[in-house]
């Protein structure tokens, strides 16, 4: 599991890293999706994708894995799922953690 802030994040799956509007986003409805293309992945070989594809298998996580933390701000996500683009990039699935209640 890796703890990331958003600048790490920001780093590992540019060229387009998340904006400001984007998290705003996320943050008000408490979830959403990070997309990487296959260049941040590093699966550009198309015809070995297709054939991981065809035994069942996937490629590396790439930047995010499931249960890995983004800290934006006061709040933190956590990716609670990975999907594989036809084209080899990734889309992560985050949501919100609730904050920790003292007392």
């Amino acid at each position: 599991m890796k703890r990331l802030t958003r600048a790490e994040l920001a780093e590992r799956v540019g060229p387009r890293p998340p904006s400001d509007a984007f998290w705003n986003r996320v943050i008000a409805a408490e979830r959403g999706t990070v997309s990487v293309g296959p260049e941040v992945v590093g699966d550009t070989d198309r015809r070995a994708r297709e054939n991981r594809r065809r035994r069942g298998e996937s490629g590396d996580d790439g930047p995010l894995s499931p249960g890995d933390m983004i800290d934006v701000g006061e709040e933190s996500f956590v990716v609670v799922g990975v999907e594989e683009t036809r084209s080899g990039g990734r889309r992560y699935r985050i949501e919100l953690v609730e904050p920790r209640r003292d007392g």
